[in-house]
């Protein structure tokens, strides 16, 4: 309980510690936006509950509890029509470990250029793409102790313009032994800036307007480059009632779970969220995001369809948006 203690000390400290915001100062926004149904329907309180493929984005030292092959696929339709998908592979090893695959996309759909002198738009279109591959590794190094590490390649285009640069993931997971609860940690994003280059950078430029001779040369725009949004997570999950919860059932089971979260680009906030479960076959959840600008409610639920040792999963999440319309997130897993 002291662990359990001092870990929650931390916990308020990394959501009341910040009293700033440097909101628009880094990169790679799309990997911040939360993956899988269950997750979000939870408020994104999964990087102590970590149970599913998905915790490669949470918490990859969550992936030791995956002892199947596991595939999952995300999709979110998220604000201003932009489309956000995830796909995650998780194969176990053994005493090896689990080496997981990802894959983070965003795609905006085509986009009308507008121009001072055309606002309602010119009739031609460009698009804008992030890409995030990766590569995760999770094993126990002690007997209720995993760690875990994810190598990203990450890429942002916009138009003829794009950035690349490499970004890294690191977990902790810890079961306390105390009926089922669980302690996370989980540092994301932490890389080298992104740096935007391409044609459309490339502009005509008179270096001496007062000569009628001089000839016009072709320049290079040079960009400001960006950090990435780097972060840390601190969590707690406690089942309730359950197998191994503070109260015994085998037909119902209910998870609460809490994250607080530390951003270099915006305030901290925290979300509390739980998990009602019957039969280990129908699941409802819900939580709620706190200290965000337009962030709350998030509810869902879930179905866990089984035949034999193999799974099949289908979750919906629900997340309001404050003045923006509500996002929609689907997922489908498979345990084989």
């Amino acid at each position: 309980m002291y662990r359990a203690s001092l870990f929650l000390f931390l916990l308020s400290h990394c959501v009341y510690g910040q009293d700033f915001t440097k909101a628009g100062t880094a990169a790679g926004q799309f990997l911040k936006i939360p993956v899988g149904a269950k997750a979000v329907a939870m408020a994104s309180t999964f990087t102590s509950v970590a149970n599913d493929v998905s915790t490669l984005y949470w918490n990859p030292a969550g992936a030791i509890a995956l002892d199947q092959l596991e595939i999952g696929v995300s999709h979110t339709s998220w604000l201003a029509g932009i489309s956000h998908n995830y796909l995650g592979i998780a194969l176990p090893m053994g005493d090896a470990g689990i080496i997981g695959f990802s894959v983070n996309q965003l795609g905006s759909g085509d986009i009308e250029v507008t121009t001072v002198e055309s606002p309602k738009g010119t009739g031609t279109y460009y698009t804008t793409a992030d890409l995030a591959l990766g590569v995760s590794y999770a094993r126990a190094i002690m007997d209720r102790v995993s760690v875990g590490v994810t190598a990203k390649y990450v890429t942002q285009r916009i138009a003829n313009t794009s950035a690349q640069t490499v970004a890294f993931d690191l977990g902790v997971l810890l079961r306390t032994g105390f009926s089922g609860m669980k302690l996370g940690l989980s540092f994301q994003n932490f890389g080298p800036a992104l740096h935007m280059t391409g044609s459309d950078l490339i502009r005509t430029v008179d270096l001496d307007p007062k000569s009628e001779i001089n000839p016009v040369v072709e320049a290079n725009l040079s960009t400001q480059s960006y950090t990435m949004p780097a972060s840390y997570r601190a969590s707690m999950s406690l089942p309730i009632v359950g197998q191994e919860g503070l109260m015994t059932s085998d037909m119902s089971s209910f998870i609460a779970a809490i994250d607080g979260v530390h951003l270099i680009d915006n305030q901290e906030h925290y979300s509390v969220g739980a998990e009602y479960g019957f039969a280990k076959t129908i699941f409802l959840r819900g939580g709620y995001m706190f200290n965000t600008d337009e962030e709350g409610l998030t509810v869902g639920g879930g179905v866990n369809l089984s035949a034999g040792s193999s799974s099949f999963t289908l979750d919906y999440a629900y997340a309001a948006f404050g003045v923006f319309p509500a996002v929609h997130v689907f997922s489908v897993g498979i345990r084989l």
